[in-house]
């Protein structure tokens, strides 16, 4: 698994796009796949601010492992990239609801960044890898 990080409009869909090339690949924006795929594919998975509201109903913990899962389960059949925009930086949102969406995010990244091969943070278009396993 691939996990991009960086802030918004940091150029992270761009980045991966021109990395894929000529690569089949399929974007979900805010949700995570229910079907199968080839090995041959890829599936890139963004707007985890979105995924995150879907399991409003359990804490930070239980949310972090309910997508984890799902995500290994589909890293299995195919090739995964995540891509995460750094919503945090120290911020503490006034309303309710941003804060869940800030501290859910931050325990999937955590669980995400631990899980993937790769993760690579984009800063204004720059990449640097920031974990690689052989």
């Amino acid at each position: 698994m691939h996990v991009i990080i960086g802030g918004a409009y940091n150029g992270k869909r761009q980045y991966v796009v021109e990395q894929l090339g000529n690569c089949r690949y399929t974007i979900y924006e805010g949700e995570l796949p229910a079907k199968s795929f080839s090995k041959e594919e890829y599936v890139i998975i963004s707007n985890f601010e979105k995924i995150v509201l879907s399991y409003k109903n359990y804490d930070e913990l239980e949310i972090a492992e309910k997508i984890l899962e799902q995500l290994k389960e589909l890293q299995q059949q195919t090739n995964v990239i995540c891509i995460c925009r750094d919503i945090g930086r120290g911020i503490v949102p006034i309303e309710k609801e941003q804060r869940f969406i800030r501290d859910a995010c931050g325990r999937v990244y955590q669980r995400l960044f631990n899980e993937a091969d790769t993760v690579t943070r984009i800063w204004y278009g720059l990449p640097e890898v920031i974990k690689k396993e052989m």
